[in-house]
């Protein structure tokens, strides 16, 4: 019988084949979605990130983990109650988005934990510049957004994506978080976001907060 430590084993090492089956066994045996996901999945990645720091991994290692993450958590999502595990009201709605970069791991959890805790989310995907955000957002209709900032020039792009908020007169409108490796609450805050977080599980914390959602 397989364990929750097996699924974190195996995402960490980046066997997908192996880290997609683990998945199914654990639901199958009747195991709390949520944990599969958290200790599972999320820590896995945590461990290859860690590996990847210690210059024990590359990056197409990273790339791998995000195509294992994208396969696994449907599996997990599937196995959740429709009406989103914390039961946060439908309404709210945040858009989401990677600023520059292709790597999108941390922005998927964030994404998923979002989802399954009744946010209506509207995925934009990598590569995006500030306008990208601001028209997407007014497209939608947001009411928040947040940004995975995975390398030093993004830094740059998200502040101007705030200034570009306050320029076009509806920095009000929006709620502006903001996480990734690279960042920190005190940058977060020197560029006038409104939240930051340092795991993928702190979004939902952050939306609840900042939208008023009980």
């Amino acid at each position: 019988m397989v364990e929750i430590s097996d699924l974190r084993k195996v995402v960490g090492e980046v066997k997908q084949i192996e880290a997609e089956e683990i998945t199914k066994e654990l639901l199958a045996q009747g195991l709390d979605p949520l944990k599969i996901l958290e200790d599972g999945i999320v820590e896995g990645l945590n461990d290859l990130g860690a590996r990847f720091e210690a210059k024990k991994a590359i990056i197409p290692d990273l790339v791998k983990g995000g195509i294992l993450a994208k396969a696994c958590i449907p599996h997990v999502e599937a196995a959740l109650p429709k009406e989103g595990v914390q039961g946060a009201p439908k309404g709210k709605k945040i858009l989401i988005g990677t600023m520059l970069s292709q790597h999108n791991i941390g922005k998927n959890i964030v994404s998923t934990f979002l989802s399954i805790n009744g946010f209506d989310v509207a995925d934009i995907g990598s590569e995006n510049k500030p306008w990208d955000f601001y028209e997407k957002a007014e497209e939608v209709g947001a009411d928040m957004i947040a940004v995975s900032v995975m390398f030093i020039p993004a830094k740059e792009k998200v502040a101007e994506l705030t200034d570009l908020l306050k320029q076009l007169g509806v920095r009000e409108k929006y709620k502006v978080i903001v996480g990734g490796a690279i960042t920190t609450e005190k940058w977060a805050d020197s560029i006038g976001a409104d939240g930051w977080g340092a795991q993928a599980k702190d979004g939902v914390d952050l939306a609840k907060k900042l939208l008023k959602v009980a």
